[in-house]
């Protein structure tokens, strides 16, 4: 990545944009580190938001999905707790989601609980979570 950065610089072409590119990130933590004093609960925020780009497509979109099967049943996989079905908007239903698309998601705890018995019968076991 530097030398296709500096191939770039030395075409003379939108030098003065790469330059704003490569001392922005240098004058973001630098003010970071000046206003630590001042704003450590900005940095837990960031902190908090950034985990939660990448916690929240695990949880509702790489776990549902992995090591899917080929029939309805097995594409993809229900997640089952309170905490965690809660703060991922009911979207962690991922089985009954792919069986009932138009099915609201904030329906989707209770039209689980209807298919509970037949999803056991067929085998299918929920994954618990907090």
């Amino acid at each position: 990545m530097p030398r296709l950065w500096w191939w770039s610089y030395r075409q003379g072409r939108d030098r003065g944009w790469l330059l704003v590119e490569a001392a922005a990130p240098i004058a973001v933590l630098t003010a970071g580190a000046l206003a630590w004093p001042y704003a450590q609960g900005l940095l837990v925020y960031a902190v908090m938001v950034i985990a939660g780009s990448w916690v929240y497509p695990l949880l509702t979109v790489y776990l549902p999905h992995h090591d899917y099967g080929d029939t309805p049943l097995t594409q993809t996989r229900t997640l089952r707790g309170r905490i965690i079905p809660a703060v991922f908007l009911e979207l962690t239903y991922h089985l009954e989601h792919h069986l009932y698309p138009q099915v609201p998601s904030h329906h989707l705890a209770a039209l689980a609980r209807r298919l509970d018995g037949y999803l056991a019968a067929n085998g299918v076991r929920p994954v618990r979570v907090v």
